[in-house]
C-alpha cells in the first residue's frame, strides 16, 4: 500500500469514464445483467413487504421487518456481483477475451464466500449506526418518523420531527458511509485479486481509506456530483423521448425512455466500480499492461532473443 496524491482521484474517475474501448459488449452487458440480478432478487424478495403496504392501514414496523431478507440477500450478494464486474474489466483492459457472463467469475474461482461475508461486515456496520442514530435522535423522533411515513402512504403531507442531535447524526452517518463504502469497495478486488484474506483486506481497507483519505474523497464528490448533473439531464433526455416517442405510441415513448434509464445505470455502475478497480491498482501497485502481440514478442530489458 502507497500514499498517493489527491489528484490521482480525478485520474481514477477519468480512467473509469473512458472504459469500455476495448470490450464495450462484455463491459457493460456485465453492467445491465449487475443491475438485473440485483432488480429481479429485490422484486422476488419484497413481494410480503408490498402486500402489507398496500393494506388500508399499513403497520411501517410489518412493513420494515418483511423487507429484512431481501435487505440481507442484496447486501451479500453486492460484493460478489461487485468483484465479477471487477473482472471483466479487468480481463478486457488486459486485452483477454471475456463476456458478460464472466460477472459470475466469483462463484467459479472459489472467492464467493469470503465476498460474501464482507456483507456480513455492512450488516453489523449498519446495526452499529443505526444503534447510534436511534440515540442520538431520542426516543420520540422514531416514532414520530413512523407516522408521519404511515401518513405519507395514506396521502397524508405531515411535518418531518426533529432529532434531538442533528449534527451528531449527520456526523455518524457520513462516517459511517465512508467506512463502510470503503471497506467494501476496497477490499473487493484485495480478496478478488490480491488473494488476501478476509481479515487482511479489511485491515489494508481500513488503513488505505485513512492513508489516502483525499484521494478518495475527492473521488467520491467528483463521481457524487457527477451523478447528480448527469442524472437531471437524463431525465431531461427521457422527458423529450416520452413525447417523441408519443407521437407514435405512448408504449414507444416509455420504451424509449426505459432504455435511456437503462443504459444510464450501465453507465454509472460502470464508472464506481472502474473508479475503484483503478484506485485498487494504484493504491496497491498492481499496474497491469495489455497484453498485446507486440508486447508478447519484445524482448524485455536484460533478455536475450533466441
Amino acid at each position: 500500500m502507497r500514499k498517493v496524491p489527491l489528484t490521482h482521484g480525478v485520474q481514477w474517475l477519468i480512467r473509469a469514464i473512458n472504459l469500455g474501448t476495448r470490450n464495450p459488449r462484455a463491459i457493460f452487458g456485465a453492467a445491465v445483467l449487475f443491475m438485473a440480478v440485483l432488480y429481479l432478487l429485490a422484486l422476488v424478495l419484497a413481494t410480503p413487504a408490498r402486500s402489507l403496504a398496500g393494506a388500508a392501514d399499513p403497520d411501517m414496523a410489518s412493513v420494515a421487518t418483511a423487507l429484512i431478507p431481501m435487505f440481507v440477500a442484496l447486501v451479500l450478494l453486492l460484493p460478489i456481483l461487485l468483484a465479477g464486474l471487477m473482472h471483466v474489466i479487468r480481463e478486457a483492459e488486459a486485452g483477454r477475451p471475456t463476456r458478460a457472463r464472466d460477472l459470475f467469475a466469483p462463484l467459479r474461482l472459489g472467492k464467493a464466500g469470503p465476498l460474501a461475508l464482507l456483507g456480513l461486515i455492512q450488516i453489523a456496520l449498519t446495526l452499529v449506526s443505526t444503534a447510534l442514530v436511534v440515540w442520538l435522535a431520542g426516543q420520540d423522533y422514531w416514532p414520530q418518523y413512523l407516522e408521519m411515513m404511515r401518513s405519507a402512504l395514506s396521502g397524508h403531507v405531515t411535518t418531518a420531527p426533529e432529532p434531538d442531535h442533528p449534527g451528531l447524526m449527520m456526523l455518524v452517518q457520513f462516517l459511517f458511509n465512508y467506512f463502510s463504502n470503503a471497506i467494501l469497495l476496497i477490499s473487493v478486488p484485495l480478496i478478488m485479486f490480491s488473494g488476501l484474506s478476509l481479515s487482511d483486506a479489511v485491515k489494508r481497507s481500513v488503513s488505505a481509506s485513512l492513508w489516502n483519505l483525499g484521494a478518495y474523497l475527492l473521488a467520491a464528490m467528483l463521481f457524487v456530483l457527477g451523478v447528480v448533473v448527469s442524472a437531471v439531464l437524463a431525465s431531461v433526455i427521457a422527458i423529450v423521448l416520452v413525447q417523441i416517442g408519443g407521437l407514435i405510441h405512448p408504449v414507444v415513448g416509455a420504451l424509449l425512455a426505459a432504455s435511456l434509464y437503462l443504459a444510464y445505470g450501465a453507465v454509472v455502475v460502470v464508472v464506481m466500480v472502474g473508479t475503484c478497480y483503478y484506485a485498487w491498482r494504484d493504491v496497491f501497485g498492481q499496474g497491469e499492461q495489455p497484453v498485446t502481440q507486440q508486447a508478447s514478442s519484445t524482448p524485455r530489458p536484460g533478455q536475450l532473443e533466441a
